[in-house]
């Protein structure tokens, strides 16, 4: 068989393979914008043939068009097109820490009033006026606040500060992945929730591009929770008042600098890759709940299971680190943070 009629038919296989991801939802049909930007490659290959009929390299021009393909649905695989980044919609999410004032109305209430006529009568009548009179109630700012991300893949940003509540920017190419918040309020604290709708459409993951970056107030108390399928966590505690974080997903690269207060770590991930930095003023302990994990904790003495951080006794604040994970590799040590 001449390996130009072998080009041919893998090109004809590629081609079904690609429409058949179409059909199936596991590839955009946008891929096609791509290829279509590659027909110039038409007229290559048509001239290669020609120059090369009947010769060993007349597979050249069914090659060129192969290739092409290829090109053109990696492209789009990594979120790429031909005439550059392709468009993200950008969505922030925020709140402000300010004094809310509330009317309340209060009940009826009955006043009385005399009426005189004239000279000859006197009659007494009294009159029932109905008033609403509404009381002003005013709820402190805001100094506790539970945030957590219910989010399926991507990245997360952690580290600018910021004089709201927080402020959430999301970069994401499919709707699916459209942002919306819930939030609630008692007095001094707040709770709030970042999710997006459920995931339904089948994509191929490493074609989806999400960044969130979420800026903390340094001035407010937070509880942090981020549940995900896979992710890349890059996050700066160290200014922040974070009390708990929780970390729960799949597959996740994971670089996370603790914060200078009283906290607890939590991280229950697969196949993972975990560096943890320290502030030298935090002591800490280490409990790992590990299949096959690669372990690199020099700061720390081990008793009865748990790594105690040698400045544990002395240290200004204290951390609990709890890591239950997979396949993972775990750094864990102390840096100097300004």
């Amino acid at each position: 068989m001449k390996a130009n009629k072998i080009v041919e038919g893998l090109t004809f296989l590629l081609i079904g393979g690609i429409l058949l991801a179409n059909t199936l939802e596991i590839l955009e049909w946008s891929v096609w914008s791509n290829l279509f930007k590659l027909w110039p490659l038409l007229v290559i290959s048509l001239g290669l043939s020609l120059i090369f009929r009947g010769r060993s390299l007349s597979f050249l021009g069914p090659l060129i068009i192969f290739l092409g393909i290829i090109a053109g649905v990696g492209a789009s695989y990594v979120g790429i097109s031909f005439e550059g980044e392709m468009v993200k919609e950008v969505k922030t999410l925020s709140r402000e820490i300010v004094i809310e004032v509330e009317k309340v109305p209060e009940t009826e209430t009955a006043l009385e009033t005399e009426v005189i006529p004239d000279t000859e009568t006197a009659l007494e009548t009294e009159e029932v006026l109905e008033t609403k009179v509404l009381e002003t109630k005013e709820y402190p700012e805001i100094e506790r606040a539970s945030i957590k991300l219910n989010l399926d893949v991507g990245k997360l940003v952690l580290g600018e500060s910021t004089p709201l509540l927080y402020e959430c920017i999301s970069q994401y190419r499919f709707k699916e992945f459209e942002p919306f918040e819930k939030f609630s309020r008692t007095e001094k604290e707040a709770d709030i929730l970042i999710y997006h709708s459920p995931i339904t459409k089948k994509v191929i993951s490493s074609n989806i591009k999400n960044n969130w970056q979420l800026k903390l107030n340094n001035q407010i108390i937070y509880d942090l929770s981020v549940e995900t399928g896979a992710i890349d966590v890059d996050c700066n505690l160290s200014d922040f008042k974070v009390e708990k974080l929780y970390i729960e997903s799949g597959a996740s690269n994971i670089n996370l600098v603790l914060p200078q207060y009283n906290s607890k770590i939590i991280i229950d991930t697969g196949v993972s890759n975990i560096n943890i930095a320290i502030p030298k003023n935090v002591g800490a302990t280490v409990n790992i709940d590990s299949g096959i994990a690669v372990k690199d904790l020099d700061d720390f003495i081990k008793r009865s299971g748990t790594y105690i951080s040698h400045n544990y006794n002395e240290s200004e604040y204290k951390t609990e680190i709890e890591i239950d994970c997979g396949v993972s590799n775990i750094d864990i040590v102390y840096s100097d943070i300004p």
